[in-house]
This record gives C-alpha cells, structure tokens and sequence, in this order.
C-alpha cells in the first residue's frame, strides 16, 4: 500500500509509549540529544536537536553512538 500524503509517518504508524520512558534529553555543545540509557553509565543516542546543519556532519552525533555518561557530584 502506497500512501500519498503529507502527515508525516509518526501520525500514521505511532510508536508504543513504553518506548519512549527510557528516552531523556541532554544537553551538549552542538545543542540537544535525546538519548535512550543503556545502564548506569551509559546512554546510546537516538537523535540530535540543533539549528546549525554543521552539526549533523559531525559523527560523534551520528543516532546509536553510545556515549559515557559524566560522573554527577
């Protein structure tokens, strides 16, 4: 089945609420990314918040890096 619409496909096919209790959203130099914890140091990211499109060629932000997380003091 072809869909010719312009309702974008998270409206069309939703995504469970119980994926998205594991997601939070951190800050960082390049703007915002939303990750998903892995363990208690942990996180994998599932995607980037910036205005600068720069941002998005840097591959330290690249969605399901995992990255540490900082010691909190």
């Amino acid at each position: 089945m072809i869909l010719y619409t312009m309702v974008p496909p998270e409206f069309i096919f939703p995504e469970e609420e119980q994926s998205y209790k594991s997601q939070q959203v951190i800050s960082c130099e390049a703007g915002q990314l939303i990750v998903e914890q892995l363990n208690a140091s942990e996180y994998r990211i599932v995607r980037l918040l910036s205005g600068d499109p720069m941002h998005y060629l840097n591959e330290k932000y690249t969605p399901g890096t995992v990255i540490q997380a900082k010691p909190q003091f």
